[in-house]
């Protein structure tokens, strides 16, 4: 296969960058921020409502994607939020309560990817703006060259849904037989990619889960992937040349 066809798409939390919260009510800090009646809203309500909105939400594993300024609204109108800006202005500021880190390794991953002219991209899930998260990404990992950040609230549909797998191949201009995929979600990556038919997957376990608790996932025991807990794992793969089947 010649290096030019060939591409890797990857996740984002916790396979491109860490997930970890700056303050634990990072979701609501800018409604904080920007109430201008916060006497009369209980703010430990608004976190527990989107606490929980969010938790049933990711636990109903449908296909489609909602954004941060729906999210941002239903709180706004359950809880009479009176805002000095726009929930469209304010939900640019929530990401900047996390406090991620690139993952250990990655870089020198990227590294032989750009040393061999293998193109790579991130597709993710989140509802959040993607223009905010691909910033954070740069800011970290200023040395990496990714060709573009497509979320899945920009386009309402989300993994493991094959359109959304579909959607990231059409803008990179790759075939899915020439890609892979890395991601630390089982159910949305690794069964996303499969059924997309990606060349290989790698399932980026560094959190060591059990991942028999998706055996509920049709066709569980023929998924294929290869499972690391670290880029160092992924980058032996590739030196031996075993990341593409």
């Amino acid at each position: 296969m010649n290096n030019s066809n060939k591409a890797v798409f990857f996740d984002c939390w916790d396979t491109v960058i860490s997930f970890q919260e700056r303050t634990p009510s990072w979701n609501v800090e800018p409604l904080k921020k920007h109430a201008l009646n916060p006497e009369e809203i209980n703010f430990k309500a608004v976190e527990d409502y989107s606490e929980r909105f969010l938790r049933d939400y990711m636990n109903s594993r449908m296909f489609y994607e909602i954004d941060a300024v729906q999210f941002y609204n239903l709180m706004v109108y359950n809880f009479n939020i009176k805002l000095d800006c726009t929930t469209k202005e304010c939900i640019h500021e929530i990401l900047n309560h996390l406090n991620p880190e690139p993952l250990e390794g990655i870089m020198d991953f990227l590294k032989r990817l750009e040393r061999d002219n293998i193109y790579y991209a991130i597709l993710s899930n989140t509802i959040y703006d993607e223009d905010d998260t691909f910033a954070i990404i740069k800011r970290k990992l200023p040395d990496a060259h990714f060709n573009f950040f497509l979320g899945s609230s920009k386009i309402a549909v989300k993994k493991p849904y094959e359109l959304f797998f579909n959607t990231g191949l059409n803008l990179a201009h790759k075939r899915k037989e020439d890609s892979i995929y890395i991601g630390d979600s089982f159910y949305a990556d690794i069964y996303g990619a499969n059924n997309s038919a990606f060349n290989n997957c790698i399932y980026l376990n560094t959190h060591h889960r059990d991942k028999n608790r998706f055996s509920f996932i049709p066709g569980f025991d023929n998924l294929r992937y290869e499972e690391c807990f670290s880029y160092k794992d992924v980058i032996k793969l590739y030196d031996e040349g075993k990341l593409w089947k």
